[in-house]
């Protein structure tokens, strides 16, 4: 009797053991997520001001004269480089659903960072004679087809190895065309793109469809 006692005893032990490491374990993942969510709203809210700035910066590219080309490149090329791994990490937080149900919005806004860089950069190679290459990639967010999917992943890894072996060399922009976002549907009409994905170099190249790191090179 005292045995069985004990072994009920312990059984009863082990249940609350285990009910409390399982309720330690969801509290800590809601913490986890918590903090995950606070920190991808800050690196946003960062972005937003990033925003802000380039608008003002763009204003200034207008009526600013030629001694200030060598800062404004420098300052451009930062916010380039920055722009590139925010872009790395929305990848990230997409593949593991980090973002829920704000991923659409961030998406859209993320998308408007990256074209008003654009607008930035073409400004300043134009202004300034800045040495680097513009290369816009025009995809789906939302391919719609396995063939499409996968030209696509093809294609952004291609590109990728070429910003990272050109670095501030070449301002890689990708941008989706289909979240209903007014200015890209213009530029995608201006340039009459209508396959993806497409690689535009520096406003005046356009090569439809899925290319080479070695096609893509020799045209940069």
């Amino acid at each position: 009797m005292v045995k069985e006692r004990n072994e009920k005893s312990a059984l009863w032990k082990a249940l609350v053991l285990t009910l409390v490491m399982f309720f330690i374990g969801m509290s800590l993942g809601f913490f986890i997520e918590y903090l995950r969510g606070n920190s991808i709203k800050e690196d946003y809210v960062d972005l937003e001001f990033e925003l802000l700035d380039s608008n003002l910066r763009y204003s200034f590219y207008q009526i600013m004269g030629e001694d200030f080309c060598d800062i404004a490149i420098e300052d451009n090329l930062r916010f380039s480089d920055r722009i590139y791994e925010e872009g790395k990490k929305i990848d990230v937080y997409e593949k593991f659903n980090r973002l829920g149900d704000r991923l659409l919005e961030e998406k859209k806004r993320y998308a408007l960072l990256k074209t008003e860089f654009w607008l930035n950069s073409i400004l300043l190679k134009d202004k300034c004679g800045a040495d680097y290459d513009i290369l816009i990639y025009f995809y789906l967010d939302n391919p719609g087809s396995s063939d499409v999917e996968q030209k696509q992943k093809v294609q952004s890894n291609i590109l990728g190895k070429l910003k990272e072996k050109y670095g501030s060399d070449l301002m890689l922009i990708p941008l989706p065309v289909d979240l209903e976002l007014s200015v890209i549907g213009a530029f995608v009409k201006l340039h009459d793109i209508d396959e993806f994905p497409t690689v535009l170099i520096n406003d005046a190249i356009k090569l439809e469809g899925l290319h080479s790191l070695e096609e893509i090179e020799k045209l940069i």
